[in-house]
């Protein structure tokens, strides 16, 4: 099975704390997909080290008929699946229609989180609401690995946040949550 990846998820780095097996640049496969749009309003409980517990907002996608949006595909295990559903909780998965897929020939439908439950959609003058800066950083870190035409799919997101910026380090306050975005190497230790 295949992950589509839209957000942190194309940064190898960050991608890489969510997997016990070593991944490489080669497993993030650039793909174009038709249908979707990427946004701002995926809301994450978060604190700064400063002790700050805020919405955090982060990317998500949205049906939008004639959009292209870009991404990586990443093929998973069951195993995996089940980790990454840690780190991505307050997102549904979704399926992506093979045939949209017009990057790759996708010989199956992809896997996405997506944000769905009307109470984790964050809306523009929300109160203690932020994007944290520290995920723009991986965001932008990553596009420095992909050819130009999938940076350009990335501008507008990230040239226009509908919510105040934050900086600092950021954890996710559900500790489980925090452990799969952090270290899935360890995901089965208890706490």
């Amino acid at each position: 099975m295949y992950l589509f990846g839209f957000g942190s998820l194309i940064n190898l780095a960050s991608a890489q704390k969510s997997f016990k097996r070593v991944l490489t640049q080669k497993d993030l496969i650039p793909v174009k997909i038709k249908g979707f749009k990427r946004v701002w309003n995926a809301l994450e409980n978060i604190k700064f080290e400063d002790n700050m517990e805020v919405n955090g907002v982060f990317l998500n996608i949205q049906e939008k008929k004639d959009a292209i949006l870009y991404g990586v595909m990443i093929k998973i295990t069951q195993e995996e699946l089940e980790i990454l559903k840690l780190r991505e909780k307050n997102y549904s998965c979704i399926k992506i229609k093979k045939e949209d897929v017009l990057s790759q020939n996708a010989q199956e439908d992809l896997i996405a989180f997506m944000t769905t439950k009307e109470e984790r959609i964050g809306k523009v003058g929300d109160v203690n609401t932020f994007i944290p800066k520290k995920y723009i950083q991986i965001v932008n870190e990553a596009l420095k690995n992909y050819d130009e035409e999938f940076k350009d799919n990335f501008k507008e997101t990230l040239n226009n946040f509908p919510f105040p910026l934050k900086d600092g380090d950021y954890s996710f306050t559900d500790p489980i949550q925090n452990k799969a975005a952090r270290e899935a190497k360890n995901h089965n230790e208890s706490n």
